[in-house]
């Protein structure tokens, strides 16, 4: 979830704050005559201005960065979920190969009952398997090493 101007919304009053904060320097350390929020002389309002645009500047830059971070992780996030089809799909047309292949097996007299058992089993733990890799909400490489790397 994108939030639009998050650090703008801090550098604007904190740059204001800045600007009341120096004029307050000014009149109440430095003794000057009287509180000027926009100060009569031209050095005090270019140094003020400067810096209130730097940090204005800051917040639309630190706003702008972290937008194109959140941008790339949302296109690799997009990039996983189609991996994850693609590999979903992939293995669907292989287990429904290997559904017919039990029928054929099954149909045959010599062929082991026991090891239809247990080729069911394999169908059935790897449509599993599948199934809780695709109900990962937030991937990452070390949760699905955790859950699916060999041991």
């Amino acid at each position: 979830m994108k939030k639009k101007n998050f650090f703008l919304k801090f550098s604007i009053p904190f740059a204001l704050s800045y600007w009341v904060f120096d004029s307050s320097v000014h009149f109440f350390v430095y003794g000057e005559f009287e509180f000027e929020v926009i100060p009569s002389e031209f050095n005090e309002l270019w140094m003020r201005g400067i810096i209130f645009v730097l940090l204005i500047a800051f917040g639309i830059f630190a706003d702008h960065h972290t937008n194109k971070i959140a941008q790339k992780d949302s296109e690799k996030y997009d990039v996983y979920i189609a991996m994850l089809s693609a590999t979903h799909h992939i293995l669907n047309n292989f287990i429904n190969n290997m559904i017919l292949f039990r029928g054929e097996a099954e149909n045959s007299k010599d062929f082991d009952r026991d090891i239809l058992t247990l080729y069911d089993q394999v169908i059935d733990d790897t449509s599993e398997q599948i199934k809780n890799l695709e109900n990962i909400k937030e991937p990452d490489k070390e949760k699905i090493d955790r859950k699916y790397k060999p041991q």
